[in-house]
C-alpha cells in the first residue's frame, strides 16, 4: 500500500477521532462524551494508534506522522482521564506512574538529540584537554579552578569529586528549567547549555586520565549523576521541543503547534522532580558516609537501570472506565 492510498483508506478514522478529540477537549473532559461516543473513541483509538506504529515502521512521510502523534497523544489524554479524575494524589500518581513515561517514549527522538548533543560536549571537551591541558580553563568555571590545580598539584590530598559534583549537579535543576525556556530561541540556547553540561563534564574526565585518577572521581560523580543527568536531557529535550515546533510547525498552524509543544514541555519538566529529589538525597547521604567505591558504582548501576527501566519500559495504564464501558456495550 503506498502512502497516498493508506491516508486515502484511514483518513476519515483520524477525522472522526480528532472529532471526538475536541469534543472532549473542554472543561468537561471525558464527561462530554456520550455512550456512543465513548465505545467509537475507545475503537478509534486503538486504531489510529496502530496506524501510526504503521506509518512510523514504514517511513511514511514526516506531516503524516508527526499529524498522527499528535492525535495520539490528545486521545490518550482523554483516556486516562477518568482514572485521574477522584483524587489530587490519584492524579499525581497516575501522572508520574503512565502520563510521564509514555509523553517522553512518545518523544524519545528529542531526548535522544539532547543525549547526542551533551555526548558531542563531552566529546570534543575530553580531547581538547587531553591534547592541551591548559584548555581545561576554558570548561571548569572559576569557582573550581584553585582547587583543581591544588588537588592537581598535591598540595590537598582529595580529589574534588563531591565539590564539583555538588555545585555542578544542583545547578542542572535551573539549567533543566533553562533549556526549556530558552527553546523557543530556534533551539540554539538550549543546544549550548547542553553541550556546555557535557563539555565541563568531558574536561573533568580529561584532567582524571592525566593525573589517573578515574577510580576516586567517578564513584562520587555516578551515583546521583546518573539520575541529575537524565533528569537535565529531559529538559533539554522539552527545550528542543519547542524550538522546533516554531521551526517546523507540521500540519499545524505554527501557534498551534507551539502551544502543543509547550503543554507537553511543562509536564517533561514536571516530571523531572522525582530524578533531580532522588539525586539530591543520594548525594546528600553519600557526602557525609564512607562508602566504599565498588558500592557506590554498583549503586550507581543500579539506580540507572532503575531510572531507565521507569522512563522507557512501555506499559499498559489500566483503562477501567473504557473496557467497561466498552464490555456494557458489547452487552447491550
Amino acid at each position: 500500500m503506498n502512502e497516498q492510498d493508506f491516508v486515502n483508506e484511514r483518513e476519515a478514522d483520524w477525522q472522526e477521532l480528532s472529532r471526538i478529540v475536541q469534543k472532549a477537549d473542554t472543561r468537561r473532559g471525558v464527561r462530554a462524551l456520550d455512550r456512543e461516543d465513548l465505545l467509537r473513541f475507545m475503537r478509534l483509538y486503538r486504531r489510529v494508534s496502530s496506524d501510526l506504529a504503521y506509518a512510523s515502521a514504514h517511513a511514511l512521510s514526516e506531516d503524516i506522522v508527526s499529524y498522527l502523534n499528535g492525535l495520539v497523544g490528545r486521545a490518550q489524554a482523554i483516556l486516562y482521564e477518568s482514572e485521574t479524575s477522584s483524587s489530587p494524589f490519584r492524579s499525581v500518581l497516575h501522572f508520574y506512574n503512565y502520563e510521564f513515561p509514555a509523553l517522553l517514549q512518545r518523544r524519545c527522538g528529542y531526548f535522544l538529540a539532547a543525549l547526542t548533543i551533551f555526548l558531542i560536549g563531552i566529546g570534543l571537551a575530553y580531547w581538547m584537554v587531553i591534547t592541551s591541558p591548559p584548555r581545561l580553563n576554558l570548561f571548569i568555571p572559576k569557582e573550581f579552578r584553585a582547587s583543581v590545580r591544588a588537588w592537581k598539584s598535591g598540595k590537598i590530598a582529595a580529589p574534588p569529586s563531591a565539590a564539583f559534583s555538588g555545585k555542578l549537579m544542583t545547578h542542572n535543576f535551573q539549567v533543566a528549567i533553562m533549556a526549556y525556556a530558552t527553546g523557543p530561541a530556534i533551539c540554539v540556547p538550549t543546544t549550548y547549555l547542553l553541550f556546555y553540561n557535557g563539555a565541563v563534564l568531558g574536561a573533568m574526565s580529561a584532567l582524571m586520565t592525566e593525573v589517573h585518577r578515574h577510580a576516586t572521581f567517578w564513584p562520587g560523580i555516578l551515583p546521583h549523576g546518573i539520575a541529575e543527568i537524565t533528569a537535565t536531557l529531559i529538559g533539554g529535550a522539552a527545550g528542543l521541543m519547542m524550538g522546533v515546533a516554531l521551526l517546523l510547525p507540521g500540519p499545524y498552524r505554527r501557534k498551534e503547534a507551539f502551544l502543543q509543544a509547550g503543554r507537553e514541555g511543562v509536564q517533561l519538566l514536571l516530571g523531572t522532580i522525582p530524578l533531580f529529589v532522588f539525586a539530591g538525597l543520594i548525594e546528600g547521604m553519600f557526602s557525609h558516609l564512607a562508602v566504599p567505591a565498588w558500592l557506590r558504582l554498583t549503586f550507581a548501576g543500579l539506580n540507572g537501570v532503575f531510572w531507565y527501566l521507569y522512563l522507557f519500559l512501555p506499559r499498559r495504564p489500566p483503562i477501567l472506565g473504557g473496557e467497561e464501558a466498552e464490555s456494557s456495550g458489547r452487552r447491550n
